[in-house]
């Protein structure tokens, strides 16, 4: 949907300009200096030294456009139904099981890619 992706814009680029202003620009310009193109700089140096500002900036999008319940209910039609549509529709209406399980699924993926950054960062660095 148009709507949620012009909402989620500013905060990837924001992210992604962070992170791009952090890398070193004179590597880039040592690996185009023996002739490399710059579809090769970009996958094989670029990609590789923003790939954390890049999920960042996908993460933030998710979240902005999971969070704008007014955006998915005045945006979808009656034949197209999202996910937050329907857990929206789920509370306001009636008390249906589905929406709890989804809730902890939510909490749950949460909790556990919390506990994975914790369990990396406690590692020891070699």
């Amino acid at each position: 949907m148009i709507s949620h992706a012009v909402m989620a814009v500013p905060y990837a680029v924001v992210a992604l300009l962070v992170t791009r202003s952090q890398v070193d620009r004179r590597i880039e310009l040592a690996v185009r200096n023996p002739g490399a193109l710059i579809w090769q700089t970009t996958f094989w140096v670029v990609l590789p030294n923003i790939r954390f500002g890049v999920l960042t900036a996908a993460f933030l999008s998710f979240v902005k456009s999971w969070e704008e319940i007014a955006v998915t209910l005045f945006g979808t039609s009656v034949k197209i139904v999202a996910l937050p549509r329907m857990i929206w529709a789920g509370l306001r209406d009636n008390v249906d099981p589905v929406i709890a399980v989804i809730s902890v699924a939510l909490i749950l993926l949460t909790l556990f890619g919390m506990i994975a950054k914790l369990i990396v960062s406690l590692r020891p660095k070699a």
